[in-house]
């Protein structure tokens, strides 16, 4: 489908910035509830890091939800769960009622805890079903190794929640079903200016002035200086994902399994079966976009670590997206004025997660729900926008040498 460019004199009630799979969920929701909705993207549907990751969709919160019981307490944090819980079945049943061509659609999700973890994940695993009501399933290492031939990992858990999509098909898609809820979506129309301040928003693009009541922030970590408080508190960072060649029967006997696979670490290795036999690898993160060689050369190296049986596999693509990352980790949907919100921060879990924010401001807008102000407690500390990557880049340098240290000591 053809996304057209802004032009003229636009005349809506909301206007979203950012055609990733935060602003798409926000604009859908809206439009879904007979709203008239506008979504402006500077490039094309989908271009950031919501079009480039690994396609991993899963519930949840970035810092996982032992972090987020000890920051809001047990009963904020099963609501939040359950919200999120809820955005993430709802992105499943729109693939399907949009007839969105994502897939393959494969489910569940290994998540591993790496070979020097203090403790077992069947305590975790427990503590999901009492606390969230989470059926998580245990694998012990001698499982884990029956799976996947790697020396690093000590045992793992199976999230049966989880799937995997083709994350650029599925913006495309979310796209496409705001057009047929009655939305517009312009790609190649990257706001210039903003007037906030008063009841009717005005937005300025090269060819195009759009009147509004509501602004929608959606985006991501490419918000550059287009709203001060937004931008300073966004930290932009860089992660990376690449793929092999058909691997054959190398693949069968490194990977049995389909499910997508992460580890547990300061910077995640995350992969999966791709259905022509490729293998899909992303990680690490850096304040800066390397060149593309450069990143497959690092992401192999990765995977050589953990299968030296695939050292030799040629990558036959490489690529990065900056993700936007807050101070607190925490993702936040806030409205920052009257009539202007933002839904911002969601780290690695984004395909779902995003799902769940565009409910917020759907139903904060349409119904005048106050949920979202679970996540907007947070805030938007000052980060130092892009300056704020030199210390964000010194913390992962720090992880990553603690990991070496104990992995070799």
């Amino acid at each position: 489908m053809v996304f057209g460019t802004a032009e003229g004199r636009i005349e809506t009630e909301i206007c979203v910035i950012g055609a990733g799979l935060a602003g798409l969920a926000t604009a859908l929701d809206l439009a879904e509830r007979g709203h008239d909705v506008v979504v402006l993207e500077a490039n094309r549907v989908g271009w950031g890091a919501s079009g480039r990751n690994g396609g991993f969709a899963s519930p949840g919160f970035p810092q996982g939800a032992p972090a987020l019981v000890a920051r809001v307490g047990m009963d904020d944090a099963r609501e939040l769960m359950a919200l999120s819980i809820a955005g993430h079945n709802l992105l499943r049943a729109r693939i399907d009622r949009y007839a969105i061509d994502c897939g393959p659609i494969e489910p569940g999700a290994l998540r591993c805890a790496m070979a020097d973890a203090s403790e077992s994940l069947e305590r975790f695993t427990e503590q999901m079903a009492r606390d969230f009501g989470l059926a998580y399933h245990y694998w012990p290492r001698e499982r884990l190794r029956a799976h996947l031939a790697t020396c690093q990992y000590s045992d793992a858990f199976l999230n049966t929640h989880s799937f995997t999509v083709h994350p650029l098909n599925l913006a495309r898609g979310l796209a496409r079903a705001v057009t047929e809820q009655g939305g517009c979506v312009f790609e190649a129309s990257r706001v210039t200016a903003t007037r906030l301040d008063r009841a009717r928003k005005r937005l300025t693009t090269a060819r195009a002035t759009i009147d509004c009541d509501h602004v929608v922030f959606a985006c991501g970590g490419y918000i550059g200086g287009l709203n001060w408080k937004i931008g300073m508190a966004t930290i932009p960072i860089a992660t990376f994902v690449m793929v092999t060649e058909p691997l054959g029967d190398r693949l069968d006997q490194a990977i049995s399994v389909r499910h997508a696979i992460s580890d547990i670490k300061h910077a995640t290795n995350y992969y999966r079966r791709l259905d022509d036999g490729r293998l899909l690898w992303g990680g690490r993160v850096l304040a800066w976009e390397p060149a593309a060689s450069r990143i497959a050369a690092r992401l192999r190296h990765d995977m050589a670590q953990f299968y030296p049986d695939l050292a030799s596999a040629r990558v036959e693509r490489a690529w990065g997206g900056k993700m936007p990352y807050l101070a607190h980790r925490t993702p936040v949907v806030d409205q920052i004025s009257p009539g202007v919100w933002t839904a911002t921060g969601f780290g690695g879990l984004g395909v779902s997660l995003t799902t769940t924010a565009g409910r917020m401001i759907g139903a904060a807008i349409g119904q005048r729900d106050d949920r979202f102000r679970l996540l907007a407690r947070f805030g938007l500390p000052f980060a130092g926008g892009h300056l704020g990557r030199v210390p964000a880049q010194a913390v992962y340098w720090r992880h990553a040498a603690e990991a070496a240290w104990s992995r070799h000591r």
